[in-house]
């Protein structure tokens, strides 16, 4: 078969290219029926001669389906979330979706602005990590048509499909390890209250203070934005008390540059003077000296999962709500100090 210039390629010439049903090819493409491996092979390759190139807008007129879906995040220069949107982005697209992301630096009217953008590109899901401050509003837009899946901040007793990790334990874990190190002054850089991740890992600091006698010392705990400049000024604060903690846990990767910066500043040692940890393992943590004990957290899985959810949701939109929550671990390194005499 052979094209001419004017003319647009179109489902029924693949179809007639490769000896098939239009059916069969729209089975192949949209991958939700099965095609044997030697007709969608076929196809395959008719596509490809012909330079064929789906029509998406005429696509969506047609099943009033738009076959874009929207991701929401507080903060996409934090490797975390950029993590989680790539996983997002691989299954869109293995769904044959685009993807369109919005980054609202935690200010809610910023996330209304882009729900009303969604809505009105007509995406056909949404997946988001709420702003610290909002949630009930969510309920009161007009968001009945938009499949909607949480990450990283849980909106599951909102009947709303949630994706998260054990924070508790993650962080529980960590102040652990510094106890049996031999830790008793172990400082906390946390992130705003309200949010899931935040309170989950502050109830994980505590419980595990708790359980081994030591008192909880709010002095010790500083509470600031998870930034750069927030986890400096919070190392800052913590570190320039006049008894100032032997140990120090950042609840966010991003954090602990900045107390890293704060260190430095201070002319103190890690860890000879001060063991670190923190919350989410980034590319460069293994490579830092000395080498970064973290709790690593599955980022790149949490978009995936989520990404699944969503199109799970899309296709029964009354299935029950589920809440997924993935395994952390504690990668121990060297700035905690495993091998030193604990300061008194």
């Amino acid at each position: 078969m052979v094209m001419s210039a004017d003319h647009s390629v179109t489902i029924k010439d693949v179809a007639s290219h490769a000896s098939v049903s239009v059916a069969t090819v729209s089975a192949v493409m949209n991958g939700n029926k099965y095609v044997s491996p030697e007709l969608a092979q076929r196809v395959r390759e008719s596509i490809a001669t012909l330079g064929y190139k789906r029509n998406s807008f005429a696509r969506g007129l047609k099943t009033q389906i738009s076959y874009s879906i929207g991701l929401i995040v507080p903060d996409i220069t934090n490797p975390f979330f950029t993590n989680i949107a790539r996983g997002v982005e691989d299954v869109a697209n293995a769904h044959n979706y685009s993807l369109i992301l919005g980054n609202t630096d935690e200010d809610p009217e910023k996330e209304k602005k882009y729900l009303h953008l969604l809505e009105s590109k007509q995406a056909d899901g949404l997946i988001i990590a709420v702003t610290a401050r909002s949630r009930e509003y969510l309920q009161e837009l007009p968001l009945r048509d938009l499949a909607l899946v949480s990450v990283d901040r849980s909106l599951f007793d909102l009947g709303i499909d949630t994706v998260m990790v054990e924070n508790r334990e993650g962080t529980r874990s960590a102040i652990e390890h510094f106890i049996a190190l031999g830790h008793r002054r172990i400082g906390l850089v946390t992130g705003l209250r309200g949010i899931a991740p935040t309170e989950e890992r502050l109830a994980g600091y505590t419980e595990a203070l708790e359980k081994h006698g030591i008192p909880i010392d709010p002095a010790l705990i500083a509470m600031t934005y998870a930034r750069i400049d927030g986890g400096e000024q919070g190392a800052m604060q913590l570190l320039t008390l006049q008894d100032r903690p032997t140990a120090l846990f950042l609840m966010d990767g991003t954090m602990t540059i900045g107390a890293l910066q704060a260190v430095a500043r201070l002319g103190l040692r890690c860890p000879e003077d001060l063991a670190i940890a923190c919350f989410d393992d980034f590319t460069w943590a293994p490579v830092m000296r000395p080498h970064l004990t973290v709790v690593d957290q599955p980022t790149y899985e949490i978009g995936q999962q989520a990404a699944h959810l969503l199109f799970e949701r899309l296709l029964n939109r009354k299935k029950n709500p589920r809440e997924i929550r993935l395994q952390t671990h504690l990668i121990v390194r060297e700035t905690c100090g495993s091998q030193l005499p604990i300061k008194e």
